[in-house]
């Protein structure tokens, strides 16, 4: 069985570095790569490095608590509203919150990949149907509900403690009018997209039919249907553009991203902003014009390593170099928890 791509870049880093990357197990699982190099090896789960505490990967995941942590420490970030499984999703709290922003995202508060997200909610009934998936996705059956910011997601790879990467994400939308399984069909026939039974090193990936029957449920659409006039739907598990953005982000987002990773013990993250792109050449001001909406522990590294446009970065060398601890990679990183 093949790798898959990110362990492919793995492999082919160590490789680069001089070193290798073998299998761990002799039946074959993509979780875990033994990376080798002279006397020294280390053991990761795909883009988790060795150091990463358990409860620092928990913490991190859980977006409402490590959000209000960060926001005490003096980082921009999106406010929020916990709905755990007594809350009602067309309560006080919820009509407040829709009435100030006027549209909504919903999501698991713990969640991955953008599964189960809803975005551009503008009714009571849509919250409470976008608050069940995604309740029906998340490890403690809570979600999260935050306002809908104009702008773009910037994701900042941090490895080791140390700034690696920025790219701009722009999500696959299904636009209104046509059927949805013509604009998928549409959207796949990009050569650039690859396909997950086939693992190769495409830089985007197929939007699978079957993955986006929950988020299509929320409307009350299938893949035969055609979004209404007025909706469009994001596919927020996927992306349409990755843009490279490494050399444009003001130091001070870049300060941001890495002291979020500090301060959650996070020494190996994928931070996602989000915001107008111009904001991030300029200084956090704190006026939410910009903000940080969580910081992954898992955090795609292929997205800077194989961009569609602007230069690729030598992410996953970086990676490599600091799990082995090789010679000018940056030491282990000291746990800060909040």
């Amino acid at each position: 069985m093949a790798w898959s791509r990110t362990n492919q870049l793995i492999v082919a880093a160590a490789e680069a570095l001089g070193g290798r990357a073998e299998p761990l197990s002799n039946r074959h699982t993509d979780y875990f790569v033994r990376l080798i190099h002279g006397e020294r090896s280390a053991i990761v789960s795909k883009t988790r490095s060795p150091f990463l505490t358990q409860v620092a990967q928990s913490l991190a995941n859980n977006k409402h608590v490590s959000r209000e942590l960060l926001a005490a420490r003096g980082i921009p970030t999106v406010p929020d509203l916990l709905l755990d499984e007594g809350d009602d999703p067309r309560g006080p709290a919820a009509r407040a919150m829709l009435a100030r922003y006027g549209r909504l995202v919903v999501k698991p508060n713990w969640g991955n990949r953008g599964v189960g997200v809803t975005t551009g909610v503008r009714t009571l009934g849509l919250l409470a149907r976008a608050r069940e998936y995604a309740r029906g996705l998340d490890l403690d059956e809570e979600v999260v509900v935050e306002p809908f910011l104009e702008g773009t997601n910037l994701r900042v790879a941090v490895i080791g403690g140390q700034f690696a990467a920025a790219a701009e994400v722009q999500r696959p939308r299904l636009v209104a009018g046509r059927k949805i399984e013509g604009q998928i069909a549409r959207i796949n026939a990009d050569p650039r997209r690859g396909s997950w039974d086939t693992p190769s090193l495409r830089p985007l990936d197929r939007l699978e039919p079957e993955d986006l029957m929950g988020q299509l449920g929320v409307y009350g659409l299938t893949i035969a249907d055609a979004p209404p006039e007025g909706l469009e739907i994001e596919v927020t598990g996927e992306e349409a553009e990755v843009i490279d953005r490494t050399g444009e982000i003001h130091p001070g987002w870049v300060d941001v991203a890495v002291r979020a990773c500090a301060l959650l013990g996070v020494d190996v993250g994928g931070v996602d902003l989000r915001g107008p792109l111009a904001a991030f050449s300029r200084a956090p001001t704190g006026d939410g014009e910009a903000v940080l909406l969580e910081v992954n522990v898992l955090p795609a590294l292929h997205l800077h390593a194989l961009p569609t446009v602007g230069a690729p970065r030598a992410v996953f060398e970086a990676f490599v170099a600091y799990c082995l601890q090789l010679p000018g990679a940056p030491s282990a990183c000291a746990r800060v928890l909040v």
